[in-house]
């Protein structure tokens, strides 16, 4: 069996470049196979994972964040088992488990001699997840900032603070007709978040209920209404506390289907793009991924 580790050489602005020396003291020490890829340019991380099948008997480790594991993830045959070594800035997919990632190289041991877990997978008509896919103010004030540090001189703290005030002011909501499973839903939504994990933009814990291995997504549903409740929901929200806002609805879903009346922005785990049609579908079990049991 053969370790390949492929490691984002710019994620958590070199964190996980810095854990290199340590996977290799672990794998020297275990007298592992291994290699160390390192990524070159954007999209090279999905193009690493694309290389290996089943029949080349190895394990592939995502060194970074949820970046660089949902890369791997949209690159590698699910067959192949994966370990997550956390390098970088928001580990929203490993929040999930509670570990503790103060250590790294006894993280890195237990993760090689973890048992792999089936956990499941969302499916998008552009591309898989493991946190979640929505639409509403969420997505539009991490696209809106992504568009301003890419076409102006603003920086990321500020790019994000200045379209976090905007979104909050406009309160725009988005006209949908929402089918999931069998029911229909239709109104003006302020929020869309379909959930596979628990958490998502750098640990908002937005579906504490989430459960990674039931095969059904926490489908959270916010309808804008008028006035300064509105605000206050989304407080709750993004808090973690949306059972104190009977206004959130949280449904149990395996199917979606998303009708907007505009194209919108839509995010899957941090990644940007537009449609006025979404489709979700759930991959239950499909990844084998292999994670250190809590202490």
């Amino acid at each position: 069996m053969k370790h390949i580790f492929i490691v984002n050489s710019i994620s958590g602005k070199g964190k996980a470049l810095k854990s290199v020396d340590t996977i290799k003291e672990v794998c020297e020490e275990l007298k592992l196979d291994y290699d160390i890829r390192l990524t070159e340019y954007a999209g090279h991380t999905t193009e690493i994972a694309r290389e290996y099948k089943p029949s080349d008997n190895v394990i592939l480790y995502a060194v970074g964040g949820d970046g660089t594991l949902l890369d791997v993830v949209n690159g590698m045959d699910h067959n192949i088992e994966l370990g997550a070594i956390p390098g970088g800035s928001g580990e929203d997919f490993l929040r999930y488990f509670h570990l503790d990632c103060s250590n790294l190289k006894q993280y890195i041991i237990d993760t090689i001699n973890a048992k792999p877990i089936n956990v499941d997978v969302g499916q998008t008509d552009r591309m898989k997840f493991l946190n979640t896919t929505s639409f509403g103010i969420d997505a539009s004030i991490n696209a809106e900032a992504s568009r301003m540090i890419r076409k102006t001189i603003i920086t990321k703290g500020p790019a994000y603070i200045l379209s976090i005030i905007k979104n909050a002011f406009e309160l725009k909501a988005t006209k949908s007709r929402i089918v999931v499973d069998d029911k229909m839903y239709e109104s003006n939504f302020i929020v869309v978040s379909c959930m596979n994990g628990k958490y998502y933009g750098n640990g908002v814990c937005a579906a504490p209920n989430s459960d990674l291995t039931d095969g059904y997504f926490d489908l959270i549903l916010i309808e804008k209404i008028k006035g300064l409740k509105m605000y206050k929901i989304l407080i709750n929200y993004l808090t973690g506390n949306g059972h104190k806002s009977p206004e959130i609805n949280v449904v149990h879903a395996k199917h979606i289907v998303v009708d907007a009346k505009e194209t919108i922005d839509i995010q899957s785990d941090g990644e940007n793009y537009e449609s006025n049609h979404l489709e979700i579908k759930m991959l239950e079990g499909y990844l084998k991924l292999k994670i250190p049991a809590s202490k």
